[in-house]
């Protein structure tokens, strides 16, 4: 004789069923949560995104186009300490977007090293060099300023202190223009005349 299950052991049964699949539902989720962003960057030194560096004024031009023209702050990335009042966006010419927005970025954040970050971080900006009636590369969208609060011009070093007090060395100089990773900016540190430690540029000869 077959013997069919009580209504008490069916209740008992699907709670447990219920209790499993939530159980499956949370330790998924804090998974998910918990993975690192790392998993989805992709570090791209191709041709496309690493292009030719510009050099001398007829090429900048040809590159960027106009001074202070529309492509100049077409893209943009979200940096942290981008300014004393915290993070923000900076802006830049698309030509280098996905080299500083994907490479030079992604490389700070997943590197966990994003209070080596100390304001200002500034880009496009449609202005003369300091001093001069000369336009800036950051008038074509061309150039970074990165931690300017501890690199002024003409310092001849790189301070490497970052906006948590610690020293973080040659870490983001390191990013932006080498030895390694190198993403082929010139480092404003090296003009002999007027060192520029914050300041980094897709460009040269000019």
């Amino acid at each position: 004789m077959r013997i069919l299950p009580s209504p008490a052991r069916l209740i008992r049964v699907g709670a447990l069923v219920v209790v499993a699949v939530c159980a499956f539902a949370v330790a998924h989720a804090v998974g998910v949560a918990s993975a690192s962003p790392i998993d989805i960057w992709v570090h791209d030194h191709s041709s496309d995104v690493i292009k030719p560096r510009p050099d001398g004024l007829a090429e900048i031009q040809a590159t960027f186009g106009p001074v202070c023209g529309d492509n100049s702050n077409g893209a943009r990335s979200y940096w942290p300490s981008q300014d004393a009042n915290g993070p923000g966006y900076v802006y830049y010419d698309p030509y280098i977007g996905k080299n500083v927005g994907g490479n030079i970025r992604g490389h700070v954040q997943f590197d966990h090293k994003d209070d080596a970050v100390r304001y200002l971080v500034g880009g496009y900006n449609c202005r003369y060099i300091s001093g001069t009636t000369e336009w800036s590369l950051h008038a074509w969208g061309a150039a970074v300023d990165t931690n300017s609060a501890t690199n002024p011009v003409g310092q001849d070093h790189w301070n490497g202190i970052g906006s948590d007090g610690k020293k973080y060395g040659t870490y983001l100089p390191d990013v932006w223009a080498g030895p390694y990773p190198g993403h082929k900016f010139f480092w404003g540190l090296n003009w002999p005349n007027k060192p520029d430690p914050m300041h980094f540029q897709y460009a040269t000869g000019y």
